[in-house]
């Protein structure tokens, strides 16, 4: 059985439309019939074209459908889950190189490299970063794009049209992430933004890519700027100078984790300071139950209830 990299290295060699027997011989196998039969218990496996007597499918569909197949796991120790890795990495760098993003990911450089040549601009509507002209991958770009590599933009419905509501649940799926050091620093990229305020950047460039109307001003509002111009800035990878710190809005249990503080206390709290009860109530919560973890954090100091620092 080949690895998943000697796949993606076989995969790159193929064209873009691809027959049944180059899928086989790509992945190892002797054929596929069964893929292709739901009944065999086979779901979502890339639907083909077919061209006289040929059926083609789309070898970036075809591999990303393999890759993500319980059957095509490696069977050896090892990391499986690129995303679990990508999501908990602590990168030294804003911009690594190919064999540094490789050994945060537990891969080989090879199959880095082999990312960016599959996923090529023009070959795909979500191309892999691009190297800067030093060789390097922006940790974050790389980041976000694993993420949403195995979490793709919504298809639109039969009407043609993706409904708010769901590209909006998309858009801020990773937005509360953050990485923190031993140290408690917070990694911050080069564009001055947090890993998962990065992904809703990353995000939004896609969705408007595929057509989607996306605010300037609702960017500037899910990440704490000040103005639309700043999102419009970071949208075009211009750095904001002295933007604010992303707002970090946490739920009760993720606030009690980073404050050091239990989860009984944050509730308390919230319940007893009230605006009717206090002239210094508990910080509010937004409509998703979370709170603005530096507003609670002074809320504890000022009320003499230790926290860990920030």
């Amino acid at each position: 059985m080949k690895t998943h990299e000697e796949v993606i290295a076989a995969f790159a060699k193929l064209p873009p439309k691809v027959t049944a027997s180059q899928i086989a011989e790509a992945t190892g196998r002797a054929h596929i019939h069964n893929w292709t039969d739901p009944t065999k218990g086979f779901v979502g496996f890339p639907k083909a074209e077919r061209v006289g007597r040929t059926d083609y499918r789309d070898r970036g569909d075809v591999l990303e459908w393999y890759l993500n197949q319980d059957f095509s796991q490696e069977p050896r120790r090892g990391p499986r889950d690129l995303n679990d890795i990508a999501r908990t990495a602590r990168p030294p760098r804003t911009h690594l190189t190919a064999s540094e993003v490789a050994d945060l990911l537990t891969i080989t450089r090879r199959g880095v490299n082999k990312y960016g040549e599959i996923y090529a601009p023009g070959t795909t509507d979500d191309p892999f970063p691009r190297k800067d002209s030093d060789g390097r991958l922006s940790w974050s770009e790389v980041r976000a794009w694993l993420l949403r590599h195995a979490d793709p933009l919504p298809k639109p419905g039969p009407e043609g049209t993706r409904e708010w509501s769901r590209v909006q649940i998309w858009l801020m799926r990773n937005h509360l992430h953050t990485v923190n050091y031993p140290s408690g620093r917070v990694f911050h990229d080069e564009l001055g933004l947090t890993v998962g305020h990065r992904d809703v950047i990353e995000r939004v460039r896609v969705a408007r890519a595929a057509g989607e109307a996306i605010p300037a001003q609702w960017v500037a509002e899910a990440l704490g700027l000040e103005d639309a111009e700043q999102a419009d800035q970071l949208l075009r990878g211009v750095p904001v100078a002295s933007a604010p710190a992303p707002t970090r809005m946490l739920g009760p249990s993720a606030l009690a984790r980073e404050l050091g503080v239990t989860l009984e206390q944050v509730r308390y709290y919230a319940k007893t300071r009230t605006p009717e009860t206090s002239t210094d109530p508990f910080p509010a919560k937004d409509s998703r139950s979370a709170r603005d973890l530096e507003e609670v954090r002074a809320w504890f100091v000022r009320n003499g209830v230790p926290v860990a620092s920030a």
